[in-house]
C-alpha cells in the first residue's frame, strides 16, 4: 500500500484482515471423524501434529488418506454466502486481505480457482507451520510491515482463534449460525454469523478498540 492510500485508510478499520479458508470463506465437507478413524488419530487431537509423530511408512499412508479427502472436498467447495461482497467492500476501503489455511497447497489452489476470490496472498501448511502456530500470520504482517496488533484474523475454529492470539492479532469468530456457541468462541474479540454483518461488526469493534 502506498503512502497516499495509507493516509486515506479510515481510522475505524484495521490495516489488514486475514482469513481462514475452509468453513470461513468456502464450504468444507471434510469428515474429521472419518479421517481420524482412517489414520488412527484420536478424535479431537490435531491430526496434522499426530501424523508427524508416525513412523515413515505409516506417516506416508496417513498423508495419502488426508490428500484423498482434501481433494474430494476441494472439488465440491462453494463460496459462503456474503463473502464476495464483504471482500469487495474491504478492497474498496483499502484494507489488505490474505488467507492463512491448514489446507494443502494443491487443495487450496483448487478451491481458489473454483471460488475466484480476489485474494492473492495465501499461506498454506506447506509454507509455514500450521495453526495454531502464529508463524504464517506473522509472516504476512512482516511482509506488509504492519504491526500484528493492527491486523484481524477471521476463522471458524479453535485453531484460528488460538493462532490470532499467539500472533497478538485480533481474533474474529465466524459462527455461521452455530448454536450453541462452542467454548472456544470465548477467545474471539468479536463474532458474526453472516458476512452481510461482517463489515459493520468489524467497524464497530475497531472503533471501540481505538477509542
Amino acid at each position: 500500500m502506498n503512502a497516499a492510500a495509507d493516509a486515506k485508510l479510515p481510522v475505524n478499520l484495521p490495516r489488514a484482515v486475514i482469513f481462514d479458508l475452509d468453513g470461513t470463506l468456502v464450504t468444507s465437507s471434510l469428515d474429521f471423524v472419518q479421517l481420524c478413524h482412517e489414520t488412527g488419530c484420536t478424535p479431537g487431537e490435531d491430526i496434522l501434529s499426530f501424523v508427524k509423530t508416525l513412523p515413515d511408512e505409516q506417516r506416508m499412508a496417513a498423508d495419502r488418506v488426508i490428500y484423498q479427502h482434501e481433494m474430494r472436498d476441494a472439488e465440491t467447495s462453494q463460496v459462503i454466502a456474503g463473502v464476495e461482497s464483504a471482500l469487495s467492500e474491504l478492497q474498496r476501503l483499502g484494507v489488505n486481505t490474505a488467507i492463512v489455511t491448514r489446507n494443502s497447497q494443491q487443495a487450496t489452489r483448487i478451491k481458489l480457482e473454483r471460488s475466484r476470490l480476489p485474494i492473492t496472498h495465501v499461506i498454506t501448511r506447506e509454507d509455514a507451520a500450521p495453526k495454531p502456530s502464529p508463524d504464517a500470520l506473522l509472516q504476512i504482517a512482516q511482509h506488509w510491515a504492519f504491526d500484528p496488533g493492527e491486523c484481524v484474523y477471521v476463522g471458524d475454529f479453535r485453531y484460528d482463534l488460538e493462532a490470532a492470539h499467539n500472533a497478538q492479532m485480533h481474533a474474529a469468530w465466524f459462527s455461521n449460525g452455530t448454536t450453541p456457541a462452542p467454548t472456544y468462541s470465548e477467545m474471539a474479540h468479536f463474532s458474526f454469523d453472516h458476512y452481510d454483518h461482517f463489515i459493520t461488526r468489524l467497524k464497530r469493534y475497531w472503533l471501540a478498540f481505538k477509542s
